[in-house]
């Protein structure tokens, strides 16, 4: 039996609770697999097994080198080896070859610690007092928490498409790093983590907020937070944690959570995709360490105390300040952090310029119709900016803010039903002439009706986002005329997400399992047939004869021409042809 086979029955036998914890710690994208083949193949690619074992604290990496060896030291840490899928389940505990071709790779690496019974106390000097470490960090947790809740209005404005694979176009990490005055490096960071907390997804081929969105931005500051954190343990692992913890218990005030890091995880500089070197840049991210030091509530986190970490994180984080300054320019200017709230609905009318612990918003006629969209009303508008400027606000801003209340809902955007067209409707005639003749808007294929409104075959949520990107203000309406959010519409394709997707993955992998063993259609069979070629293993056909009798054979396929299987018969000794169409199921052994 091939590895691929071997991996596929393991992971068949395992519980939810462990694919769940395996698919998690691995890091494996479950979206996109069809079976547990599937799922089989990922977990033994090179370049994840290298990660896989990069990421092994010092037990089970001495226990994976004794496996190797063909000794079990310490079953229930093989156990801890065969739930990440590098060991063949109890009682054999026998690396899987791709585990044995990786950690070959590891062979020059033989740190003194491997050899040694117990974590070798550290000892830091010219460390910095926990309490500086605490602020440092908690100015992290804050910067981190604003870029991901920009990162969430900036997918509601705006169109992103997915680039290359799971990756974002350098023009948006621009925009976010610029609003963020940081880096794109510091931007796509940002996304990535986004990702793995559930905020955001890719859907036809574009970035989209997920249901988590919605929750993130109710959440106070010590939610978000413990969301981030709970988020990072999960990848982290239970064994790792606790061998982590293991090692804090030995040292006394300030920690170098770098230093412990690498004591911990002897091959973690040995793969460039090593799992500890992303764990290691989350947890400098989210406020788990600072330069290199660890933050008081790391071990809260470790312990998978999250409430209390996000408790001990918030009286670290700045004091917030609701106060704003609103110039002639249209900018607002907040001096210090704003409330949690208070900065939610503000970034609902208003676009930001620069994200910190002083922040810089502007108002436009697109920024405030993005707030009348989501429900806002000019009055509500007017009177925050008034409290909190505390002074009567600059002409240029009340007749922006007029203006914004008589147009509103001026150009408007009509779905008819799904596959039908998309009407652009207003009562300025001038307005969609300008639309109709824009070069930029050409692509989108708009067509002049005879009542002078337009018609395209694009979904109404590209030509919004189109119309916005060029500036003209747009809104969406349902059959009854009724203004449609745009937070609304991004929700509405998840509104039956799980919040745990990789849960729903396994489900859906499991029931295709089911289909194939029951009910198999033509493209379940190719890919059974292919995978016993591909990995040269047996299988039983099921095959219905001519009388409509239905006859098992155990085979091992060699390949299909002209709609016939060849194959051989070991029982038999001979090479067995059989017609692709009268093959009603395919069981791998």
């Amino acid at each position: 039996m091939s590895e691929l086979l071997k991996v596929a029955a393991a992971l068949r036998s395992m519980s939810d609770a462990k694919l769940q914890n395996l698919i998690t710690e691995r890091m494996i994208n479950s979206a996109q697999l069809l079976d547990f083949f599937d799922l089989a193949e990922a977990l033994t690619k090179a370049s994840s097994v290298s990660a896989a074992i990069a990421g092994l604290p010092l037990s089970q990496a001495r226990e994976i080198r004794q496996l190797a060896a063909g000794t079990c030291v310490n079953p229930k840490i093989a156990a801890e080896l065969a739930d990440q899928m590098l060991v063949s389940p109890a009682p054999e505990f026998t690396p899987f070859e791709s585990t044995l071709e990786s950690l070959a790779e590891f062979s020059k690496i033989n740190p003194p610690s491997l050899n040694t019974v117990s974590i070798v106390t550290i000892e830091v000097s010219d460390a910095p007092a926990q309490d500086q470490i605490d602020k440092d960090a908690g100015v992290e947790i804050f910067e981190t928490l604003q870029a991901i809740t920009e990162l969430i209005f900036d997918l509601e404005h705006r169109y992103v498409r997915e680039v290359g694979r799971k990756s974002v176009g350098l023009p948006d990490l621009k925009r976010l790093a610029t609003h963020l005055h940081k880096s794109t490096d510091y931007a796509k960071q940002i996304y990535e983590l986004a990702n793995l907390a559930g905020l955001i997804t890719l859907a036809d081929g574009r970035w989209q907020l997920s249901v988590g969105a919605e929750n993130w931005l109710g959440w106070q500051q010590a939610e978000r937070f413990s969301h981030l954190a709970k988020t990072w343990r999960l990848i982290l692992g239970d064994a790792s944690a606790n061998e982590l913890l293991s090692g804090f218990k030995k040292q006394s005030g300030v920690i170098s959570l770098d230093l412990q890091l690498k004591q911990t995880y002897p091959f973690a500089d040995g793969s460039v995709s090593s799992k500890i070197a992303k764990l290691a840049n989350l947890a400098a991210l989210i406020g788990l360490g600072a330069a290199g030091w660890m933050s008081t509530w790391t071990k809260a986190v470790l312990n998978a105390e999250f409430e209390i970490a996000g408790k001990e994180a918030a009286t670290k984080l700045p004091t917030p300040q609701p106060r704003l300054i609103c110039q002639a320019d249209l900018t607002l200017i907040a001096p210090g952090p704003l409330p949690t709230q208070v900065e939610i609905t503000i970034r609902r009318f208003a676009d930001t310029e620069q994200i910190g612990m002083a922040s810089t918003y502007r108002l436009s006629a697109l920024s405030l119709s993005h707030g009348l969209e989501t429900g806002l009303a000019v009055s509500e508008i007017r009177k925050l900016l008034e409290e909190m400027s505390d002074k009567a606000l600059p002409q240029p801003i009340e007749y922006l803010l007029n203006e914004a209340e008589q147009r509103f809902a001026r150009l408007q955007i009509i779905e008819a039903g799904e596959g039908e067209r998309v009407y652009l409707k207003s009562t300025d005639k001038v307005l969609l002439a300008e639309i109709l003749n824009e070069s930029k808007l050409k692509p989108f294929g708009l067509v002049q009706l005879e009542d002078g409104s337009l018609a395209t075959r694009f979904e109404s949520e590209v030509i919004y986002f189109g119309l916005r990107e060029l500036g003209f203000v747009a809104v969406r309406v349902d059959e009854n005329g009724k203004v449609i959010s745009p937070l609304a519409v991004s929700l509405k394709k998840h509104e039956h997400e799980q919040i745990n997707s990789v849960a729903t993955d396994i489900t859906r992998i499991r029931e295709q399992e089911e289909k194939i063993g029951t009910a198999p259609d033509d493209d379940d069979l190719q890919r059974q047939i292919q995978l016993a070629i591909k990995n040269k293993a047996k299988a039983t056909f099921t095959v219905t004869s001519s009388s409509g009798a239905e006859i098992e054979f155990l085979l091992e396929p060699i390949g299909i021409a002209n709609g016939r299987l060849r194959a051989k018969d070991r029982k038999a000794d001979i090479e067995r042809t059989l017609p692709i169409t009268s093959i009603i199921k395919v069981t791998l052994d």
